[in-house]
Formats: structure tokens, C-alpha cells, sequence
């Protein structure tokens, strides 16, 4: 018994001695949002000496200054950390962080408004959060990083982190993130501002040249983006291995792709080239329809206006090495990246009209092109608001035809036109941007201002709520919903229309609107926003909310138009029915009024003998339609009446 103790002490002294193996010390200028503020320690330990540590409580503070945690020993390995709005447990032996409310712990968003939960938000100056009902009320997380030979370490009073594994932790959808690029610790405090590539140019710069990598680095790299696309990554439904993700992680889920064993030898290079070929070739097997973005040195340098890196020699070279990952990484770019033939018709179409910016009229309807949830009039409204709402609402901008302003532009050019009694809301070209003007307009046009998502994380489902300053006054009150418009609205959707431009429709179809067009492009999720250890900022479709229909059914799949406008594959001149407005004033009466024929000449339609029914996209029905669409009868559009 006596032996069995004494071998036991040995062990225990040995692991110890081990676990708390020497470390130097560095003080490190941080960059937050871009100006100087002070500096932040850094250990370096012995058996990783180029990987950052941090302790745990000096983090809390460098992310919500003024805020603090406490930590318990709970035995020997075991932690209780507090922070004022959540706590969680961390094992530095069995390597674990549990909490029962990990969204709390991780809350930024006081840095807005106290009491604000982690949720989705933009920082516009005329919403603000309300409330957000959680099922269930409560769930627990818990993160097991031995599983990817990530170290968390410990003294008597302190626990610490990899600074990249704690910053992904706090990674919020306000895209509040952190990082250290080797010289500083620089902070986004802004989602106006959020591009490391910007805020310090000259040292992410440094990252890019960088030849060779440390063979610690390199591995804690990979061991860091296996959990952050593990755990972080909202699966939307269109990755080719999501399953295989949700099954057995990134890691084995490259073992078992094509091409897949290649990918996982690039990413864990210490030849920087072949790790960002490697990102590269990764992007291709997360693409989700534009919220994922892991080519990070392409990424990187397009913020600088710099397209060159594909002309580097060395990746050239390894283009001719993989020639499959190079074929296949190529025909992203072409198709994802860059505006589609059909998105440059549609731009062609709506803007051949004799008229200015984004409003045009004809007879009783409107239509509003509107392009983009943008925020890029933010600055104005944030001045308009800060200096007491007084005087005119921001003007628009007309470099950007995508902020609130040119909605509210639309919608008081057509409210005070006795002619105008519809306006369309036309989403054709829409990939999206904020979610606050999304509640904006939906408070304006339906005085509903709440969406619908899940946290895949947690599990937890949410109906997240908030106000809308409708009258602009600076005053969130009942005198908001005195705000009415007496139009009727319609939305207009393609396969373009994503992210906001797929929420929009989601939420607008639910209140009663009709959808026009096509089947919405999808995009669920929102995005998120992290820093690799090295310094360079990807993004990702981020678990933390994916979006839901009032039945809790994910809409990455699209919203299903109300009135479908059938258009043959590639034949984009077909596109012209969108802008036909007499037709599709039609179908806004049929569908909200109960008024009008539903019928126009067509000039492309069969002749008006033709006593046969027709989809918009010229095929022959057996029979008169029994579901709800537009159609072509006697060489008109008509929309026939459906009985249930």
C-alpha cells in the first residue's frame, strides 16, 4: 500500500511539474479599433514558445474594460470562473470548460446596452434589443479540448488559454474579436470597422510574407480551426461535409473526402504558402453561398484592393502540384465570387428605366431597387442621433443606394402619391447585410419587429425581440406604432436574394405579404468572424443563430415565392416579366385586394387562340392549374382563381 502511494506521489509531482513548465513573459501593445490602448501579457511556455497564452481574467477585462472574473480553485485542477454575467468550470487536467449558460459567460454586448443578452445586432442607433425568449430556458456547454491536444494551463490563482482558443470563445455576431499577429493584440470594437487587414496593415502584412511557419504554430493552427469549425460552424444544409462534420469533426472528416488527405498536409504546413493554399482549398468544401470565407490570403489582400496573390509563383507551383484542388478552387472564385450573368441582366433590367437612383413609378406601383440591408450611412444616422434628432433624417447617400434612407425615401414617395397604392420591395439583387434595418422595415411595413433562429450550440431556440424607432425621434415609445403607410407592399425575390435578402421575404411572406419571382437564394445563417493564431481573419456561417420560419424550420433552403415567375434556365432576357410592372400590379391586387384580372398581354405568349394553359416559362399543362401562380392563357399572364 505504501509503495502504491509513494508511486502515485511520483506520478502526480511528474504530471505537475510538467503542467507547469516554464514560461517567459511579454508585454504587448494592443490596437483597439485602431487606436493605441496600452498593453496586455502574454506567456510563452517552454513546450510552445511561439504560441500566445493568456490569463483568463486579464482577458475578460481586455474585451469589456471595466468588467471583472474571479476564480476559485475547486481542487486541484478545477476552477470556478465568475464574471458579471455568467460563470462556467475549467479542468486543466481533463482540458474542459463546462457552463451552464456559455452565452452569457461570453456576453459583449453591454458595450451597447446593459442588460443586452448575446445576441444578433448591428449597432444601428434606431433599434435597440428588447427581449429574446429562449426554448429551453437554460443549456449546458461544454468544450473538451483534449480532444484536439489543446493545452488550457494553470498556477494557484489563474488560469490561462491559448489567446486565439479563449478569443474564439468571446467571438461574438457584432463581430467583437481578438487577436495577436506577433507583435500586437489587436481588437474590433466596431462592425463597421471589422477588418484586421485594415486596422494593422503593416503587421498583417508581415504575417502574409512570412515564409515558414513554427512547427508548434502550425499544429496548434490546425488543432484551433478543427474546433472552431466543430463547434462554430452552422452547418446551413450545403456543405458537402456536413454530415460527415457532425459525425466525426473536420479532422476525420478530411480523411474521408476527396482530395480531402491532401487539404489536411497543406493546412498543417509550416510553408505559409501551402497553409494558405490549403484555407484555399478548405473554402470549397465549407461554401454555403457567401457567408463562409476561410481564404484568408486572398481575402486579406482584396481588403487592400491587391488581387495579385494568385500570381505568386509558389502558388503556381502548387497549383500544378494539386491540379484537382486547383480546378476546383478556381471554379468557386468564378462562380461565387463574382457577379453572375444573371445578376448583371437583372441589374441591366430594372435599371433601364427612365428614372434616377433607386424609386420608380408607373401607374398605381412603385418599386423600391434595393440592392443591399446596407449600413453604410451608419456615421449619418449615428451624428443624426447624437445630436438629438433634430433637423432632417440623414440624407441619401448616393454613392450607396442601400441604407434605410432610400427605403424611407420610397416609402414617403409613395405614400404621398394619390396615384401610388402599391410598392414593391424588389430583393432581385439582395445578397443581403444588417438585420437591424431588416426590423426596421419589417416595424415599418407590417409593425412587427422580431425574428426567429436557433442556436445550434446550445441547442436553444430563440425569438429574439426588439424596438423600432419608427418616427426617428429618438424615443422609443407607443408613438412609434402610430407610424402607418397606406400602401400595399409586395416583395420581389430571385435566386440571388440571400442572407437578409432571404430573411426579408421570410419574415414579409409570414405577416401576409405575397413574394413574387423566384425561390429566394437561402443563407441562414448569421456570420461570424474569427482570427487564426497567426494573425489573419476568417469567417464563418456561425452556429450561434441560424435563422427559422415561425415554425422553427431552418430558411437556408429559400422562401418559396407566393406568385412563382418560371423563367428557363440561362434564358435571362425572360427576367423582363419581373419588370413588367401592369402584370405584376395585377398580382398584387389579386393577392391583397382581391381586385383586377390578373391578365396582360404578354408579347412572347402563345397566340390568343390557344385555349391551352401555360407556365410563365412556356410549358403545356394537361389541365387548368390547380396551384397558385401566374400563368399564360389565351396569350395573356393570368392568375386564375384557386379554390381550396
Amino acid at each position: 500500500m505504501k509503495k502504491f502511494f509513494v508511486f502515485q506521489l511520483v506520478l502526480w509531482l511528474s504530471f505537475h511539474v510538467q503542467a507547469a513548465s516554464t514560461f517567459t513573459t511579454k508585454e504587448v501593445p494592443v490596437n483597439r479599433g485602431g487606436q493605441d490602448d496600452g498593453t496586455v501579457t502574454l506567456r510563452f511556455y517552454d513546450d510552445m514558445p511561439t504560441v500566445p497564452y493568456i490569463a483568463i481574467t486579464e482577458f475578460q477585462q481586455l474585451m469589456l474594460p471595466g468588467s471583472t472574473m474571479s476564480v476559485s480553485a475547486n481542487g486541484s485542477d478545477e476552477f470556478v470562473v465568475k464574471n458579471p454575467y455568467g460563470e462556467a468550470t475549467i479542468n486543466t487536467a481533463t482540458e474542459t470548460f463546462h457552463s451552464n449558460d456559455y452565452m452569457g459567460f461570453t456576453n459583449l454586448m453591454s458595450l451597447f446596452q446593459e442588460g443586452m443578452d448575446n445576441v444578433y445586432y448591428d449597432g444601428a442607433p434606431f433599434i435597440r434589443y428588447r427581449k429574446q425568449e429562449l426554448t429551453p430556458s437554460s443549456a449546458e456547454v461544454t468544450f473538451d479540448f483534449k480532444k484536439y491536444g489543446i493545452d488550457l494551463r494553470s498556477d494557484e490563482n489563474e488560469v490561462y488559454f491559448p489567446f486565439a482558443t479563449l478569443a474564439d470563445l468571446y467571438s461574438d455576431l457584432y463581430y467583437h474579436i481578438a487577436g495577436y499577429n506577433g507583435e500586437k493584440v489587436i481588437l474590433v470594437t466596431d462592425n463597421q470597422n471589422a477588418t484586421f487587414a485594415i486596422l494593422e496593415k503593416e503587421g498583417t502584412k508581415r504575417v502574409l510574407d512570412t515564409e515558414t511557419r513554427s512547427e508548434d504554430m502550425a499544429a496548434y493552427c490546425y488543432s484551433e480551426l478543427c474546433f472552431v469549425v466543430d463547434h462554430f460552424y452552422g452547418m446551413p444544409g450545403r456543405s458537402p461535409i456536413e454530415n460527415a462534420i457532425r459525425n466525426g469533426g473536420l479532422d476525420e472528416a478530411l480523411d474521408i473526402v476527396d482530395n480531402g488527405a491532401d487539404i489536411k498536409t497543406l493546412l498543417k504546413s509550416t510553408d505559409m504558402k501551402e497553409y494558405l493554399f490549403g484555407m484555399d482549398c478548405l473554402q470549397v468544401l465549407l461554401q454555403d453561398g457567401g457567408h463562409t470565407q476561410m481564404m484568408v490570403g486572398r481575402m486579406t489582400r482584396n481588403e487592400w484592393g491587391d488581387f495579385g496573390l494568385e500570381d505568386d509563383e509558389a502558388i503556381q507551383s502548387l497549383k500544378e502540384k494539386y491540379p484537382e484542388l486547383a480546378k476546383a478552387s478556381e471554379e468557386y472564385v468564378a462562380n461565387e465570387l463574382m457577379m453572375s450573368p444573371k445578376a448583371i441582366k437583372m441589374m441591366v433590367l430594372k435599371f433601364n428605366r427612365p428614372t434616377k437612383g433607386t424609386y420608380y413609378k408607373q401607374g398605381d406601383t412603385a418599386y423600391l431597387f434595393y440592392d443591399t440591408f446596407g449600413m453604410t450611412n451608419n456615421a449619418a444616422w449615428k451624428a443624426y442621433y447624437d445630436g438629438g434628432c433634430k433637423g432632417d433624417l440623414p440624407a441619401i447617400d448616393s454613392t450607396f443606394l442601400g441604407d434605410l434612407t432610400v427605403v424611407l425615401d420610397a416609402l414617403k414617395q409613395a405614400d404621398e402619391d394619390p396615384e401610388v397604392k402599391n410598392l414593391v420591395i424588389d430583393l432581385a439583387c439582395n445578397p443581403g447585410g444588417s438585420i437591424d434595418v431588416v426590423m426596421a422595415m419589417t416595424a415599418l411595413m407590417g409593425h412587427q419587429s422580431h425574428f426567429y433562429c436557433e442556436n445550434l450550440l446550445t441547442g436553444q431556440r430563440q425569438k429574439i425581440y426588439y424596438d423600432v424607432d419608427c418616427n426617428f425621434d429618438g424615443v422609443f415609445d407607443e408613438r412609434d406604432k402610430d407610424v402607418k403607410y397606406n400602401l400595399n407592399f409586395a416583395v420581389l425575390t430571385t435566386d440571388i436574394s440571400f442572407s437578409c435578402g432571404n430573411l426579408f421575404p421570410s419574415l414579409m411572406k409570414e405577416l401576409g405579404y405575397p413574394i413574387i419571382g423566384e425561390k429566394s437564394g437561402g443563407g441562414a445563417c448569421a456570420v461570424q468572424n474569427f482570427i487564426t493564431p497567426e494573425g489573419l481573419q476568417y469567417q464563418m456561417s456561425s452556429a450561434r443563430s441560424r435563422l427559422t420560419n415561425s415554425q422553427w424550420e431552418n430558411i437556408d433552403g429559400g422562401i418559396t415565392p407566393t406568385y412563382t415567375l418560371n423563367i428557363p434556365p440561362g434564358d435571362y432576357t425572360g427576367y423582363s416579366i419581373f419588370y413588367d410592372i401592369p402584370a405584376i400590379s395585377d398580382i398584387i391586387k389579386q393577392s391583397i385586394q382581391g381586385e383586377g384580372s390578373g391578365i396582360q398581354t404578354l408579347p412572347t405568349a402563345p397566340n390568343a387562340t390557344d385555349d391551352n394553359w401555360y407556365t410563365i416559362d412556356g410549358r403545356r399543362l394537361d389541365t387548368q392549374p390547380t396551384q397558385k401562380g401566374v400563368y399564360i392563357h389565351h396569350g395573356k399572364i393570368v392568375i386564375p382563381p384557386i379554390r381550396d
